[in-house]
């Protein structure tokens, strides 16, 4: 084996693991704030309509479309003593930190102009966060070529984003709370500063303790080979779908909780204690995936949670919410059926970059990377839109009491829409041909490539 070849299949060693799931615990932060709470910050403290605000979603994502991956070929294309990806967790930080405490800040503009302002910061927020995000998603594949060792990176991540985004969750209220409530701008204003301040520590902690060991191509950097490494993956075509679909149902019933917690169950701290009982079974829908993966294969883990989600998901719904402690159990079974089934994503999306170069001879982990922030942000939006058509529909009125309709169609979209939602995104799986042996053909297939270019 050459020494290339060695530096390359080298454990990652367990500082380097821990430091790059610390990454994703500050970047969940920031994206729990952003994307849980933005809605009911534009809603309740702007005081901006639905549709207005449906429609700067849409024209984020729309922007998104380029700037996503565009911002993955920049990833590819960076040289730096520090690698191509970790340069940015120490690049960005700061400007991820300054655009989250502008997205939570209400200036005297008026009316119109307080709307061109939430506008233009709530898509430069997005460009900063994805300046981060897709180096950081990228980092697995830098750092190791070892498919067994990259899975426990990406597990441990998982982990971390997961126990972030609960941990956050559950503090956001109680800091709106003790910061003047939920109808306070500046509680939302004081709550940003704090994630700001947490996020970039954590993303600098990350930057410090990592490294990139994956030698990067010495071949020139081809813009064609990149956007054929999208063409012609298929295998990636069919997780994005599942991703967007199972982001959907996720990112929907987190950004009703505020609602179905503040209206439908009349208490807005429940949101922390949902989140802190969900704690367990995201911890333990993590730790498992990559048990059952080796039990059942990837493809076949996700299909089976995916089932087990509907199934719970109608108990959800048909018991009602009429006892707080059956929705806060059926909640924590939810997440941790979707906990587990993000880590089997993650880590198929990463298989696919070994398929990209295997097609076109090229490796573009930040590009591939790119789509799944792009998903994301595609599947915010479409909840976005949502969100605004259930508001709109059922008649929502900010900070009164609502109807029976209204916290019924809170209810449905908690606890049914998510397993339905999710299911349908077992259809592109079907489809999916990259299974374990394939990917173990494709990197031997690559090792004596390499080989040959080293003679």
């Amino acid at each position: 084996m050459s020494e290339k070849n060695k530096v390359q299949s080298q454990q990652v060693r367990g500082i380097e693991i821990f430091g790059h799931a610390l990454g994703g615990v500050g970047q969940n932060m920031v994206y729990a704030l952003w994307s849980g709470f933005i809605t009911a910050f534009y809603t309740d403290i702007f005081g901006m309509n639905p549709a207005v605000m449906a429609t700067i979603f849409v024209i984020a994502r729309v922007w998104d479309a380029f700037n996503d991956p565009m911002m993955g070929i920049l990833a590819d294309r960076s040289k730096s003593k520090f690698g191509r990806y970790r340069c940015w967790l120490l690049r960005m930080p700061a400007v991820v930190a300054t655009c989250l405490i502008l997205n939570f800040t209400v200036p005297g503009f008026g009316s119109v102009g307080n709307t061109v302002y939430a506008a233009v910061t709530y898509i430069l927020m997005g460009m900063a966060f994805t300046s981060v995000d897709i180096p950081y998603w990228s980092m697995p594949a830098a750092m190791t070529s070892d498919p067994g060792e990259r899975t426990k990176i990406f597990t441990t991540a998982n982990l971390g984003t997961n126990i972030a985004s609960t941990v956050g969750n559950m503090l956001i209220p109680i800091l709106l709370v003790n910061f003047g409530g939920t109808n306070s701008a500046h509680a939302y204003f004081m709550t940003a500063v704090i994630f700001a301040i947490i996020g970039a520590t954590l993303y600098f902690t990350c930057f410090a303790l990592t490294k990139e060991h994956v030698q990067p191509p010495t071949q020139e950097f081809s813009f064609r080979l990149a956007l054929k490494s999208l063409v012609v993956n298929k295998p990636l075509f069919c997780v994005m779908i599942t991703n967007l679909v199972i982001n959907l149902a996720f990112i929907m019933k987190m950004t009703l909780n505020y609602y179905y917690t503040t209206y439908t169950l009349g208490n807005v701290k429940l949101m922390s204690v949902m989140s802190l009982v969900t704690l367990p079974s995201i911890i333990l829908g993590t730790c498992i995936a990559p048990l059952l993966a080796k039990k059942l294969g990837k493809k076949r883990t996700l299909l089976a949670l995916m089932i087990a989600n509907l199934i719970i998901s109608g108990i959800f719904f048909v018991g009602g919410y009429s006892s707080v402690p059956f929705v806060l159990v059926m909640g924590a079974l939810q997440i941790l059926c979707v906990g587990a089934a993000f880590v089997m994503l993650t880590s198929m999306t990463a298989d696919t970059i070994e398929y990209g170069e295997w097609k076109t001879g090229q490796r573009n982990e930040g590009i591939i990377t790119s789509t799944r922030t792009l998903i994301t942000k595609i599947a915010s939006a479409l909840v976005g839109v949502a969100v605004a058509v259930v508001l709109t529909m059922t008649g929502y009125v900010p900070n009164v009491e609502q109807s029976a309709e209204t916290m019924g169609a809170f209810h449905f979209v908690i606890s049914f829409l998510p397993g339905i939602v999710m299911m349908i995104g077992a259809v592109p799986i079907f489809f999916y041909s990259l299974t374990e042996s394939k990917h173990e053909e494709i990197m031997e297939e690559l090792a004596k490539r390499r080989e040959k270019e080293e003679k």
